[in-house]
């Protein structure tokens, strides 16, 4: 789990079964805000990806699954180096799921913590990096609003990866959808790392 760089939490799971479709189910990875993560393979092609299955509470509340849907459809529309690579996304007997490249590495909280601050250069690094990866994300229309090392994951050979694009907003969604999900007084995103436009206004978040 600290080796892939997911955080683990002592929440509530939805039972997996062996199999999700084509995805065998190898082992758990660790929790995050929407899901649990697992280590899987595509069993025709033989390639090892990671499984995010929805909440219980999330798998049964259609405003949760519309969050959800939201988030698959913002990972569809970016493939860059410095993006987890969203692959697929199902529903399997009831179960929804999103399946992304598996990266191995730390994310930068972690790393941090671990090893104390990064030398100037590679921090330097590490932040362009993102900045390439956000520029990217901005051009295709989505406003990630959830950046902090925490999510930002370091693999072995240097890349710097954003992840989970959970709390993303697509720059030209119908404010009819938005509205429900964020809610008046709602805030989405992490305090520590939030501009204050965006503790106003979630949905007002933009790429600046």
């Amino acid at each position: 789990e600290k080796e892939l760089g997911i955080h683990v939490f002592d929440e509530p799971e939805t039972p997996v079964p062996e199999r999700l479709g084509d995805y065998r189910i190898v082992s758990r990875l660790g929790s995050g805000g929407m899901g649990t993560v697992y280590l899987a393979v595509h069993e025709r092609m033989g390639r090892e990806v990671a499984v995010k299955l929805l909440r219980p509470e999330i798998q049964g509340n259609p405003l949760l699954l519309q969050r959800f849907d939201r988030e698959v459809r913002a990972a569809a529309k970016l493939s860059h180096p410095n993006i987890v690579a969203a692959l697929d996304a199902r529903e399997q007997d009831g179960l929804h799921f999103l399946v992304t490249e598996l990266v191995v590495g730390r994310d930068l909280d972690q790393t941090v913590r671990l090893n104390g601050p990064l030398p100037i250069v590679e921090a330097v690094d590490c932040v362009l990096q993102a900045a390439r990866g956000l520029s990217y994300a901005h051009a295709h229309g989505v406003i990630h609003r959830d950046i902090k090392p925490a999510n930002l994951l370091l693999a072995k050979d240097g890349t710097v990866k954003i992840l989970d694009m959970g709390l993303a907003r697509l720059s030209n969604a119908d404010p009819s959808t938005e509205a429900p999900l964020t809610g008046t007084g709602v805030m989405m995103g992490t305090a520590a790392f939030m501009p204050p436009e965006q503790a106003r206004d979630t949905r007002k978040a933009d790429a600046r």
